[in-house]
């Protein structure tokens, strides 16, 4: 799949202006300190409640069921992508798709990633017009590994392609926590 650049820019102003908030911040030092597991859902929520009260009022929607094309995917039949999103001015039903992952070790979590994006392309083209689908993961900085290198090489031997001009990575101010997108 295509990953517009105008796709990239506006699911980065998103997250930037998430991740700005003080108190999202706040709760990640205490997932930190305390050492929180399994708060993927917590932040869904959170990011559920930043789109509703967003300025720019972008149409989304969480979970929502999609049957997978059967000539991609025979074992499984539907899909839940964490969310969809339209930006307000896009055309009327055409979304990007954004899966979410959390994990404590970045490798994981970029693998996770990878098998998420790998599950949204098998998406009946009938159920919904994704203008592009993106993941975002969530982990702990480390500064002895380069994330690009890392997101690259898992995304080459999983047969897809890196696109760096559409891939960022960037540290959660005031956190231990970093993100990728891409």
């Amino acid at each position: 799949m295509k990953k517009p650049q105008a796709d990239f820019d506006y699911i980065c102003e998103l997250l930037e202006a998430f991740f700005k908030q003080s108190a999202l911040r706040k709760s990640f030092r205490i997932i930190f300190e305390q050492e929180i597991t399994g708060w993927e859902v917590w932040f869904q929520v959170e990011f559920a409640r930043f789109l509703a009260e967003h300025p720019g009022m972008p149409e989304w929607r969480r979970e929502l069921t999609f049957q997978f094309d059967y000539r991609r995917e025979s074992v499984r039949s539907y899909l839940k992508p964490d969310f969809i999103i339209r930006k307000k001015g896009w055309a009327t039903d055409r979304y990007v798709a954004l899966e979410i992952k959390q994990h404590v070790n970045l490798g994981n979590c970029v693998s996770n990633m990878i098998e998420d994006l790998a599950k949204v392309a098998k998406i009946r083209k009938s159920q919904i017009d994704l203008r592009s689908y993106w993941a975002l993961g969530i982990f702990q900085t480390d500064p002895d590994h380069n994330v690009e290198d890392i997101v690259a090489e898992k995304l080459h031997n999983s047969g897809l392609e890196y696109h760096a001009g559409v891939s960022s990575v960037t540290k959660i101010s005031r956190t231990p926590f970093s993100y990728v997108l891409f």
